[in-house]
């Protein structure tokens, strides 16, 4: 069986996965940017060798540990990471011509980290984004010009090209990333909103619920007193179903039905409605092995993911499919699970726009304190969602 994980933010999983890819571009261009007259191989007798290797490990060697540190450490820690390898890079490059030991380097060689400057660039565009991106990038060109011209035997104009190359370069790399994790930003913004309108759209559920389950205690315990007192004679224990009736209306009148704890048993009949309402000819059934009630915002959150989770089986799991909600209460918390013997799906397929299992159900569940969600399916062998809740 699969199950469908989303944890964390769609930010936060697109920036751990740039990490990892610029982490292993910096190991490739290290392997290929090693030999020859520009590579670092090649200048290991020309500069000074502590400087050069502060320099490899600014440029390669730190880089290179991101595809780990990425999926070990806070995001925070690797944001102050980019930014040791960014000033790092940025010093070594304007301390390169003090560190040269040679008048030139040899063959018209140039600085090594000049092929280097997309790296740290798309790390800053990545952990900071906004301005300091194209002040990095743009920053490129001046450097290699003036650093060029100090370290090589050549034209002005060979040494602009070159400038204007890594600033071109910089810039493409550290465009595309900045609008890769602007997307991701968006995608978590677009959810939160979604998340705020199911729980808006649960709350008013709840209420519609209580309401009827209000004008259901009104009738019962208020219409039929006045029914029977209106016989004659009047029929026995009308005085004990009158002082009931009256009870009724007084935590009517005192006390906010909807704001308070749902007991076990209206819970259950809350359930109950959602899922008579949600879809036809779904079996329901329940255990209560506890007294201790539930908060509201716990109802309303169930209510809305278990009516998203039928639906969902109405559109996708087939014609044929038998659908079943079981609701178990307990003193510890609350199940409620939701299955099908439809076609199934693939969880790790469903697309991220497809909001109702990620949004409605997931992460409905997920942001309720003590609470949670998971999904088993597989093609052909149908669907089983699974609500928790844990008490404090």
């Amino acid at each position: 069986m699969a199950d469908v994980v989303s944890e964390r933010t769609a930010l936060d999983r697109m920036t751990r996965t740039m990490y990892f890819a610029i982490g292993i571009a910096a190991l490739i261009f290290g392997a290929l940017y090693a030999p020859g007259p520009s590579g670092f191989l090649q200048q290991l007798d020309q500069v000074n060798k502590p400087f050069l290797l502060f320099s490899i490990a600014m440029g390669i060697v730190l880089p290179g540990l991101f595809p780990i540190l990425g999926y070990l450490l806070p995001l925070s820690v690797m944001r102050g990471l980019v930014t040791a390898v960014a000033i790092g890079f940025v010093s070594s490059q304007l301390l390169f011509p003090f560190a040269l030991e040679t008048e030139t380097l040899a063959n018209q060689g140039t600085p090594w980290l000049q092929g280097f400057g997309a790296i740290p660039a798309t790390l800053v565009a990545v952990a900071w984004g906004g301005r300091i991106t194209w002040i990095f990038a743009l920053s490129q060109g001046p450097i290699v010009i003036v650093v060029g011209l100090a370290t090589r035997e050549g034209t002005v104009i060979s040494a602009v090209l070159d400038g204007l190359g890594a600033t071109v370069t910089c810039s493409i790399f550290a465009g595309v990333s900045a609008a890769v994790i602007l997307a991701a930003a968006r995608l978590d913004a677009v959810a939160e909103r979604a998340r705020e309108q199911a729980s808006l759209e649960a709350g008013a559920l709840t209420r519609e619920r209580e309401q009827s389950r209000i004008n259901a205690m009104v009738h019962d315990d208020i219409m039929s007193v006045l029914l029977s007192a209106s016989r004659e004679p009047a029929p026995p224990g009308l005085s004990d179903q009158a002082r009931g009736a009256l009870i009724s209306v007084e935590a009517l009148a005192t006390a906010d039905q909807v704001a308070k704890p749902y007991a076990p048993d209206d819970l259950v009949a809350v359930l109950r409605a959602t899922v008579g309402d949600a879809g036809p000819d779904v079996a329901f059934a329940y255990t209560i092995d506890g007294t201790d009630s539930v908060p509201k915002d716990v109802v309303a959150a169930f209510a809305e993911a278990t009516e998203e989770a039928i639906r969902n089986s109405l559109l996708h799991a087939g014609s044929e499919a038998t659908r079943a909600v079981g609701v178990t209460v307990t003193a510890r918390g609350l199940e409620v699970v939701v299955e099908d013997n439809g076609l199934g799906f693939s969880p790790r397929e469903v697309p991220q726009r497809r909001l109702g299992l990620r949004v409605s159900i997931l992460e409905r569940m997920r942001t309720l304190p003590g609470g949670d969600a998971r999904v088993r399916s597989r093609p052909g062998v149908g669907t089983r969602i699974t609500l928790t809740w844990e008490r404090p």
